[in-house]
């Protein structure tokens, strides 16, 4: 893997920990934001960052809650750069920036992620940088993420974060992020097998454990932000939700080929029937929860081991009816410590109210039908909604 040629930068995402305080009182984007509508270019920033200076065209900028952390975005103009290489090595020396730097491919573009040290405004400066050139076009994106030195090792978390949120265009939301990439390429190599046990029966597909580690480490990463988040009155259900959309990114094309043999299960031109098995066979996983840790078994293990709580149901189907062309909604309540699903299908039952569309629930944990709601947990100002591919 590339990450061999940066054995610092490695250390630093095994002992990150963010400890940042999230008490200021700014907004916080709800979603994703699209940079660009024409190439659908989305940052999603973590939660409470705020945009700073910039014109909004060629440069955007945001920074943490408590101004730690500063993200930029650069856009550069078609021909300034030849490759992503050049667009380092130029910008680097502007800043008169120290540390390693390593070439990889990030959804099929050259790229290079690169450490950053150096100086502004006197203050010494340490974070990480992704330089992304578009082939062809000669057009390029760099985006440094930074904090001061002092403050690095207890930020780098969050500074990971930022660069692992962007997405070069519309396909690439559901791929896991630059950072991901750069740690293991993508689409991964997969030369194990391993069974699964689906609708049909059992079947041997694609494995790797080496992706499935990766998958781990992005959600631990994530997971390790959220819960400096969780006392926030102002910011934890945003974290949450992207919570969520992160973990959802990290792993639905990984699950492209097991979705695609569980589709041939199914009777493709019936979407509620359809809905219907997939709520099935999530109900009938093994229960397991880990209070003391992690509390959440990643999507990829989940699917291929039919294991994991509500939360982990929910997002395993999810990612096999939106790849069947079937709109969901994560159904999240602190209230009742409790996930669901809610799908975009005709039926009757009870309806969970979206954006202005009403959405089927789907109660992954009990052996209930489309459309059934324990009604101890049927209050939907309770529930928070989540598009989590978005």
């Amino acid at each position: 893997m590339y990450i061999a040629k940066m054995p610092s930068i490695r250390r630093t995402f095994g002992r990150a920990a963010v400890l940042l305080g999230l008490g200021a009182a700014l907004l916080s984007p709800a979603a994703a934001e699209e940079l660009t509508g024409e190439e659908g270019i989305v940052i999603d920033m973590p939660s409470g960052f705020a945009p700073g200076e910039g014109d909004d065209k060629t440069r955007f900028s945001y920074f943490s809650p408590d101004g730690e952390i500063e993200l930029d975005i650069l856009t550069q103009k078609p021909g300034e750069y030849p490759t992503a290489e050049d667009m380092a090595a130029r910008i680097l020396d502007k800043l008169d920036s120290q540390g390693q730097s390593a070439s990889f491919v990030y959804e099929g573009r050259g790229a290079v992620l690169a450490e950053l040290s150096f100086t502004m405004d006197t203050t010494p400066r340490r974070g990480y940088a992704l330089f992304i050139a578009e082939a062809g076009s000669g057009s390029g994106y760099a985006l440094l993420a930074h904090a001061q030195a002092s403050r690095f090792d207890s930020a780098a978390d969050l500074i990971m974060s930022c660069l692992d949120a962007f997405s070069i265009d519309r396909p690439a939301r559901r791929s896991p992020g630059p950072v991901s990439q750069f740690l293991l390429p993508w689409p991964a190599p997969r030369p194990e097998r391993k069974t699964a046990m689906l609708p049909g029966g059992r079947v041997e597909l694609a494995w790797s454990s080496e992706e499935a580690e990766q998958e781990l480490y992005t959600v631990r990463r994530e997971y390790r932000i959220l819960e400096t988040y969780l006392e926030s009155k102002t910011f934890w259900k945003d974290a949450w939700a992207r919570f969520y959309r992160m973990v959802y990114r990290e792993s639905a094309g990984r699950l492209d080929g097991f979705t695609e043999a569980f589709a041939r299960t199914l009777p493709r031109a019936d979407s509620t029937e359809s809905a219907r098995r997939v709520l099935a066979w999530v109900q009938g996983f093994v229960f397991e929860r880990d209070l003391s840790g992690l509390d959440f078994v990643p999507p990829l293990v989940a699917a291929f081991e039919r294991r994991g709580d509500c939360d982990s149901r929910a997002l395993v189907m999810a990612m096999i009816l939106e790849r069947l062309g079937i709109d969901c909604v994560l159904m999240l309540s602190r209230e009742y410590s409790h996930a669901m699903l809610a799908v975009d299908l005709p039926g009757g039952g009870q309806r969970f109210p979206f954006e202005g569309r009403e959405y089927l629930v789907a109660e992954t944990t009990a052996g209930v039908g489309l459309g059934m709601i324990d009604s101890s947990q049927a209050d939907f100002s309770k529930w928070l909604g989540v598009d989590p591919g978005e």
